[in-house]
This record gives structure tokens, C-alpha cells and sequence, in this order.
């Protein structure tokens, strides 16, 4: 998998935990999740509260077609329970942006730390 960003590394702990083959995350820069620890002011923007898939879309007018396939398949929805799962609580703030209750982008890293070592 090349990006070590979250996409990359949250794409890549998702295709080892299958454990169907290995995978190797390349980054570019000097470490993994940098982006991530200074997303919304360390905060960690992590997904957005609109669930509904069409609606979520019609926000990207330019990709509108191919983000709306895409969050079907992955969406709001399924990141909220993916962190739930993992003991991580979100809150949603007045404009939608949905935040570790601990505003803290750490939450977030160790948490994708951890579920990589786990498919090691």
C-alpha cells in the first residue's frame, strides 16, 4: 500500500486483519499518521455526522458519482462503528464534524497503532 496517511493506513490494517495475504505501507515522509495529529487542531476531524450517503455526496459536486459509491460502501456510518468497536467515543459538534470525545488526535493514532500491531 503506498500512503502511510489515514486512508492508506486505515485501508491497509483493514486488508491485513483478513489475513489473506501480507502487506507492506510505504510512506514518503518521516512517519505515518503525520497529517492525522495536527487534523483539526489536534483535535481529529474524523468523519461527518451526515450519514445518509446521497446527501454526504451532493457536497462534492466535482465527484459527486464516484463519492457516492464510495460512501456506500464505506461510510459515516461504518467509520462511527468501526471506532465504537474499538472503544473510541465520538462526538458530533454543532456543524457536524464528529471528534474523539477526548479531543485528541492521540485517541485516534493509538488506536490505528494498535489495531496494525494487532494483524502483525
Amino acid at each position: 500500500m503506498i500512503g502511510g496517511g489515514a486512508a492508506g493506513f486505515f485501508g491497509a490494517i483493514q486488508i491485513a486483519s483478513e489475513g489473506t495475504c501480507e502487506v507492506i505501507l510505504l510512506e514518503k515522509g518521516k512517519q505515518f499518521l503525520s497529517k492525522v495529529k495536527i487534523s483539526g487542531g489536534g483535535r481529529c476531524n474524523v468523519t461527518h455526522h451526515c450519514l445518509d450517503p446521497e446527501t454526504l455526496s451532493k457536497n462534492y459536486p466535482r465527484g459527486e458519482k464516484e463519492l457516492r459509491w464510495a460512501f456506500e460502501t464505506f461510510g459515516p456510518k461504518d467509520t462511527i462503528r468501526w471506532y465504537e468497536e474499538r472503544e473510541v467515543i465520538l462526538k458530533t459538534e454543532a456543524d457536524g464534524r464528529m471528534f474523539p470525545i477526548t479531543d485528541s488526535s492521540e485517541t485516534i493514532l493509538q488506536t490505528l497503532f494498535q489495531e496494525a500491531k494487532k494483524t502483525e
